[in-house]
């Protein structure tokens, strides 16, 4: 099974790219992107780097050689600034992601497509719509979230994040919609008092806001590429793991026309099952205020 990775040059799509090879589970790993140099260096240093782990091969890449891959990895974007909400990145991005567009319709109609460019329910919609994909195939990544919401939890009762079972649906972003009456520990229902539950919430958006005020520059590299890894692993597999990831509705919670972050099983054809959890008023609420914001965001787009 082959991965292309378009924006292989950045820290996403480097750090996911080695972290994936690591684990063997793709035969070869295509970097592309528009840094020829900086892509180029990053396969020759990972040709070392993974000797003593895993037979797979990184290499530079160019449009027309990803025609026999499986999976398409979407990590590219507009330089990263500081921005009050993901929502800013729209007018940063479009122009990014039609230039990929543009070249992945005529290249490769049949992969995978993970895309992991913000607001990220917005591009994984317009994706889908643009190349008349199979629904199922057009995946956003959006597993940040739930990774986080079990770290806020681990952190506010001091329990073992590898225990925890947790996701996050809705938007990726400030309207995620953590799914508190959902958490496991250690296989076993966890629950959380409903003061409580608020309290978690405003451990992650105070996270958003402070790693945005550091100004640095930099996306979450580190964290969105051990989350995506584990999205590709689970397609290259075909294993039924069940990860958070946006996928354009034709129903599911009475949603259609917008891509929204659900619990989804995954496998070597993309979404093997969508997942519809029961939700409470509450959540039923926050679910409908982040499609509501997805569709206004998708209206400034030609689709």
């Amino acid at each position: 099974m082959k991965l292309a990775i378009i924006g292989g040059n950045g820290a996403i799509g480097s750090t996911t790219a080695f972290l994936t090879a690591q684990k063997g589970i793709y035969d070869e790993i295509k970097l592309l992107g528009r840094k020829t140099n900086v892509l180029k260096n990053h396969a020759m240093d990972m040709e070392h780097a993974l000797m003593p782990f895993s037979k797979t091969v990184v290499s530079f890449a160019e449009y027309e050689d990803i025609s026999d891959c499986q999976v398409i990895f979407i990590a590219v974007g507009a330089p990263e600034r500081k921005v009050e909400s993901r929502e800013e990145y729209l007018k940063d991005n479009i122009r990014v992601i039609d230039e990929v567009l543009e070249n992945s319709c005529y290249f490769n109609k049949d992969a995978v497509i993970l895309t992991a460019t913000n607001p990220i329910d917005v591009f994984n919609y317009y994706l889908y719509k643009k190349l008349k994909r199979d629904r199922m195939k057009m995946l956003g990544f959006s597993a940040n979230d739930s990774l986080r919401l079990r770290w806020a939890v681990a952190e506010k009762f001091n329990i073992d994040f590898n225990k925890i079972e947790a996701y996050c649906i809705g938007e990726h972003g400030e309207d995620q919609v953590p799914l508190m009456n959902c958490v496991k520990y250690d296989g076993k229902k966890f629950d959380v008092e409903d003061e409580t539950k608020s309290e978690i919430k405003n451990i992650l958006v105070d996270w958003f806001l402070k790693f945005q005020n550091l100004d640095a520059k930099r996306t979450s590299g580190w964290t969105s590429s051990v989350t995506a890894s584990e999205v590709l692993e689970a397609i290259a597999c075909d294993s039924g793991k069940i990860i958070e990831c946006s996928v354009p509705l034709e129903g599911e919670l009475g949603f259609r026309d917008v891509s929204l972050g659900m619990m989804v099983k995954l496998g070597k054809e993309g979404a093997k099952e969508i997942i519809v959890p029961e939700l409470n008023d509450g959540e039923k609420s926050a679910i409908n205020k982040a499609v509501a914001k997805i569709k206004q965001q998708i209206t400034h787009l030609n689709i």
